[in-house]
């Protein structure tokens, strides 16, 4: 009775809990592994990218919207300035180095001037000297009248040093420099001017210069070329430059013989990072071309590491502004446009990244399906009342039992008429 009991509660237990084949649940599809990067890359590049403000002008009411932009980067959400010299650089005023040189030229100059009226020659000729040595280091096209000047006011000196050769030399070089100079009358003694011309009736032969260094190179104010390199040159003293937007511009004097040519070895003036932010501003504000440009542009935006810039500039009075972008929606220039009054930020919306795509709901997933039947709350309900009814039905069907009656072997048949007999 014992065992009966215990193997019908085993069966009632046993056969709700039998394996159901479960249906199958869609895996949600993920984007591919290139778009993954490219997203996660997105969201790291968010935290907060760089951005350029650009002054092409170097006026100072353009300098200042550039200085409100830059407050605004630097407390901006999402995006930041460039590093602190490189920002500096792009929008302070433009060194003054070659105003101060050809400055001190002129000074040199007026110095020299006075001296002569005085016929102080010898101090006439060292002020000519040392205003020439500050202009080797100006750009040659702003350095070569003034450099003519200061060669004429060389060659009056020796004559009056009574060094006539060494004065038809520096008469020689003026007219290179400036070929269609005339002195006039009034201001110049006729020594002078005599020596003067005589200078220009020579025909020199003609030899060679070897400039050691490199750059571009100006050979009395004629770009000639790129160093290091041999050019040809007529006898006699020539100035020459080298100038490049990565190196300092240096020249120097030289002498050409028929037997030795001008040796005009130049050192490379090396530039600080905020110098050479300077040099790449400068080249992109004087670009005309677009497609050079465009190139100055990304020369820039590759040396200060952004791939966004904002470019300031003014016109009649007016200022403008345009965006730059190396990727992303509209890559170039944007289009020219008025700055709003009093509003500098809303340059910057254009300029703000899309927000990253979350990629816990930006997956692709298959429409929600309804729970398979063996999950519903009231199956399972259901179940747990049948278990326990089976439980207990089977316990009192297996305690249940009738009295014992006697066998009886005699087995008759059933009566119709219990009255009646067989």
């Amino acid at each position: 009775m014992a065992s009966r009991t215990l193997i019908l509660c085993s069966c009632a237990l046993a056969a709700p809990g039998a394996p159901l084949r479960a249906e199958p649940r869609a895996d949600p599809v993920l984007p591919a592994p290139a778009a993954l990067a490219d997203s996660l890359a997105d969201q790291a590049a968010i935290a907060r990218h760089p951005v350029a403000v650009i002054d092409l002008t170097n006026d100072p009411a353009v300098r200042e919207v550039a200085y409100k932009l830059l407050e605004l980067l630097a407390s901006h959400a999402e995006l930041a300035l460039p590093s602190v010299s490189d920002g500096a650089a792009l929008v302070d005023k433009l060194p003054a180095d070659e105003e101060l040189r050809i400055a001190e030229a002129r000074r040199k100059l007026l110095s020299a001037a006075k001296n002569l009226a005085q016929r102080s020659f010898r101090e006439a000729a060292i002020d000519a000297v040392e205003g020439q040595e500050a202009l080797w280091r100006v750009a040659p096209r702003a350095a070569l009248t003034l450099y003519a000047d200061l060669e004429l006011a060389l060659g009056q000196s020796r004559l009056g040093e009574q060094k006539d050769a060494e004065a038809r030399e520096a008469f020689a070089l003026t007219l290179r420099l400036d070929p269609d100079r005339m002195l006039d009358e009034r201001r110049y003694v006729p020594e002078v001017i005599q020596t003067f011309e005589a200078a220009r009736a020579v025909q020199p032969g003609l030899g060679k210069i070897v400039v050691r260094g490199t750059g571009q190179v100006w050979i009395d104010g004629d770009e000639v070329g790129s160093a290091p390199g041999e050019f040809p040159a007529t006898l006699g003293r020539h100035v020459v430059w080298l100038t490049g937007m990565l190196r300092e511009t240096a020249g120097k004097e030289v002498v050409v013989t028929a037997s030795r040519p001008g040796d005009a070895t130049i050192l490379e003036g090396p530039l600080t990072r905020p110098q050479t932010v300077v040099r790449y501003r400068i080249a992109l504000a004087e670009a005309q071309d677009p497609a050079k440009r465009l190139d100055a542009m990304q020369a820039l935006a590759g040396f200060v590491n952004v791939h966004d810039a904002i470019l300031l500039s003014a016109v009649n009075g007016k200022i403008l502004w345009q965006t730059w972008r190396e990727r992303g929606p509209g890559p170039g220039f944007s289009e020219i446009r008025e700055l709003p009054r009093d509003r500098p930020g809303e340059i910057l919306k254009s300029l703000v990244p899309p927000r990253p795509v979350d990629l816990a709901t930006s997956a692709t997933r298959l429409p929600a399906l309804p729970p398979p039947w063996y999950r519903r709350r009231t199956v399972q309900l259901g179940v747990a009342a049948g278990v326990a009814a089976a439980v207990v039905g089977g316990y009192f069907w297996a305690r249940y039992h009738e009295p014992d009656r006697p066998w009886n072997s005699s087995i008759t048949g059933f009566r119709s008429n219990p009255g009646q007999g067989p």
